[in-house]
């Protein structure tokens, strides 16, 4: 029975047995012929390591000192937003003329101040030369104004592509509501092309610019790539219809007035009356944009009525929010039925502040506690400070009005006078908002006496925009330098400024001022051989590079007095004098167009510090004063030394002010003069000299500027040397202390001897 079961099976598939007959004998035919050809030392390998796995890593024994193969450069981005792509949501550009920037465009500009720096004007300039020189104005050459849409898609796409998911063209004389167009771009989602407007009435297919148009970064970046076609195409007088046109062909979209549960809504401004004003109402809170808008009056009527509804909404939120809460309270637990409302909304001890709105704002912002007299901590190298002038009058000016708040808030609740006092406060500076005070009053009364706190803010002032001339890095920077006393010092600066000036940085030149202790220019024989030193050190390395003309050596004829040392580095009252002293001397030989640059032997810079002194240094307008970054003194010293023995790292310092400075040589000599025909002293700081002109300051950490910490006053080998360190350390001191006691009482007797005559 097995058997005849067994040959019908075979009968009933003999086709496919052989077919698999057939399939195995020519895979085994064609197995040899797919082979790799594997060498002997392979075959070696393999047989040697069974375990070897190509995908598991593999350690690599390399020899001491042995250098390993080059790994590959990974260049990242400044900015972790550019990297992971991140782009702003808005920019917004004004088609505008030469002839309304002063007028209609300008009351445009403060209008819609919710947009910048994201706002840009567009307008058609008479010539190159023409164009006006404000931040965020653009002017095209070509005339014609059927194009100047196109022009300014062109500007955008070119420069601004990367940067934002929306844009947003409009005409200047349309109020634009930025609040509800910041709201309304907030809602939609740029993963969907987008063209929304309002749809004109004579064509259902474009948005008219009067309304103004939005439109995402997939739309803009279809539009540019047609530009060619649509400046064909354009013969409509009007500019909608044009760039109407261009969207439907680039990116085949028509207007939308709404998309993704938004809509876009506008306004018509209408007079009541023919010869009157336009009737204002409040369904112009909620319109994105109203037009039109004809004169500068029209701009500033509709930015106050739209602000003073939004200021009345709020307030009635407010309001209600405020009863929900109160009828909430009952459901409180006991003991917190009364608390402060809102919690969440100040960042109040125990909670959480509130989140930035943008990313720029995640700076860790210090208060500073402080009474009527002194603060704590209001800077890092003091713990307890007394109140300055400035500060005292600050604080005391908060406390008047803090004070007289509370009177008026509560003197007729109590029955009787108020005293109020301060009990503490803290201020915090927030750059872009203002100063914001903290005040813990004590209220005392007939009745008794409470807590309160109060906060008040001293807005900061209309935020403006001030001109600076353009700045190239091309300017040749002249280092004038107080030669130090010792030799290892100059030798030392010598060879950083080989370093980083002549084989790098040939731009620049050196002025060695050597001034003699004593007075009247008449050097001693010590200085006179001092002098030649500083001048065959100088030589040589001007001979080795072949710049001569570019170094040279000064002699200040003007004695510093008695004293040794000097330098930027030094005690207050000879750094200063040295550098006057240097700078006064090398303006004789400096040409009238010179940047100066006050040097200390000891500062460590590169060439991204010269640099950043030739952009911010202008002529005519600015001074640049660097904060340098001072690193801590490492040597063992029970001042500098924890209780646990640990010293500051290497790398730890503070920025310190110093008198380093630069200056164009013709800006010094102007304010010098006018500094010494108002009746100032000669011995003046030139910083002092520069505070009183007209020129702007700019004062910024500068962290490629380096000075070295403090030395080690001597190398003891015993402890009776250690301690007889000390003592001349805080001798030291003292000598420091008694020369700036001398020469104040030596200002002090001179200006005695002046007022007698």
């Amino acid at each position: 029975m097995l058997s005849r079961y067994v040959v019908s099976q075979v009968k009933h598939n003999s086709y496919f047995l052989v077919g698999l007959g057939i399939g195995l004998w020519l895979a085994l035919a064609t197995v040899p012929l797919e082979e790799d050809v594997v060498s002997c030392e392979d075959t070696t390998a393999a047989a040697l390591d069974p375990g070897l796995d190509e995908f598991q890593p593999q350690r690599e024994e390399r020899p001491p000192g042995a250098v390993g193969p080059a790994g590959r450069t990974v260049t990242r981005p400044r900015y972790y937003s550019t990297e992971l792509g991140m782009r702003a949501a808005l920019l917004a550009g004004v088609l505008s003329s030469e002839a309304a920037l002063e007028s209609r465009a300008a009351a445009f500009n403060q209008t819609a101040a919710d947009l910048k720096p994201a706002l840009r004007f567009f307008i058609t300039a008479s010539a190159l030369q023409g164009a006006p020189g404000r931040a965020n104005v653009v002017g095209f050459t070509d005339t014609r104004e059927m194009l100047k849409p196109f022009h300014a898609l062109k500007y955008l796409a070119d420069n601004f592509l990367e940067e934002y998911d929306f844009f947003f063209l409009v005409s200047d004389s349309t109020f634009v509501n930025a609040r509800r167009l910041n709201r309304l771009v907030a809602s939609l989602s740029v993963s969907q092309d987008l063209y929304m407007g309002a749809v004109s009435g004579d064509d259902t297919h474009y948005c008219t610019l009067e309304a103004g148009i939005l439109m995402s970064n997939s739309v803009l970046r279809a539009v540019h790539e047609e530009l060619d076609w649509c400046v064909r195409n354009s013969y409509s007088p009007h500019h909608h219809e044009n760039l109407g046109r261009c969207v439907l062909h680039a990116a085949g979209l028509r207007c939308v007035a709404g998309l993704q549960a938004v809509s876009y809504d506008t306004a018509h401004l209408r007079p009541a009356h023919p010869d009157g004003p336009a009737s204002l109402h409040p369904a112009l809170a909620d319109a994105v944009t109203v037009h039109p808008a004809l004169t500068p009056e029209d701009f500033y009527r509709l930015h106050a009525y739209v602000s003073r509804v939004n200021l009345e909404r709020v307030g009635e939120d407010e309001a209600r929010t405020r009863a929900e809460a109160a009828l909430s309270s009952r459901h409180h637990p006991r003991g917190y039925r009364n608390v402060s409302w809102p919690t969440a909304l100040r960042a109040d001890a125990g909670l959480a502040p509130p989140p930035p709105p943008t990313r720029s704002e995640f700076d860790l912002l210090r208060w500073t506690r402080f009474n009527l007299t002194h603060a704590l901590q209001l800077d890092d190298h003091r713990a307890v400070s007394k109140l300055s002038a400035s500060y005292k009058q600050a604080v005391a000016l908060i406390v008047e009005e803090a004070r007289a708040w509370v009177e008026r808030r509560w003197g007729g609740e109590e029955g009787g006078a108020l005293s109020v006092s301060l009990e503490e406060g803290a201020w915090c500076w927030e750059p872009p908002r203002a100063l914001r005070y903290r005040l813990l009053l004590r209220v005392t009364a007939e009745g008794g006496g409470r807590l309160l706190q109060v906060e008040a803010a001293r807005a900061l002032g209309a935020a403006r925009l001030a001109p600076a001339a353009y700045v190239t890095e091309s300017a040749r920077v002249h280092l004038v330098l107080p030669a130090p006393d010792q030799r290892s010092h100059l030798t030392a600066f010598l060879e950083r400024y080989e370093t980083v000036c002549l084989q790098r940085d040939d731009n620049t030149a050196l002025y060695v001022v050597v001034i003699p202790a004593s007075d009247g220019g008449h050097l001693t024989a010590e200085e006179r051989a001092h002098l030649e030193e500083v001048k065959e050190m100088v030589r040589a390395v001007g001979e080795k590079h072949r710049a001569g003309q570019h170094m040279d050596v000064i002699v200040s004829s003007i004695g510093r007095g008695a004293g040794t040392g000097g330098g930027v580095s030094g005690s207050g009252e000879r750094a200063r004098e040295d550098v006057r002293l240097a700078l006064r001397a090398a303006l004789v030989r400096a040409a009238k167009d010179a940047l100066l640059l006050v040097a200390d032997h000891s500062m460590e810079f590169t060439e991204d510090f010269l640099n950043r002194v030739r952009m911010n240094t202008i002529a005519g307008s600015q001074w640049f004063s660097p904060l340098a970054f001072a690193r801590f003194a490492q040597y063992a010293h029970p001042r500098f030394v924890e209780a646990d023995g640990s010293r500051p790292t290497l790398h730890t310092g503070r920025f310190s002010h110093t008198e380093l400075l630069s200056v164009y040589k013709g800006d010094y000599s102007d304010a010098l003069r006018s500094w010494l025909e108002a009746g100032g002293s000669e011995e003046a700081s030139p910083s002092a000299v520069l505070a009183a002109s007209p020129l702007r300051v700019l004062r910024a950490p500068e962290p490629a500027l380096l000075l070295p910490p403090r030395p080690r006053p001597c190398t003891p080998s015993s402890p009776s040397e250690e301690r007889a360190c000390l003592v001349r350390e805080r001798e030291r001191g003292f000598s420091d202390l008694l020369l700036g006691a001398r020469q104040s009482l030596a200002k002090l007797l001179l200006q005695t001897q002046a007022e007698l005559e």
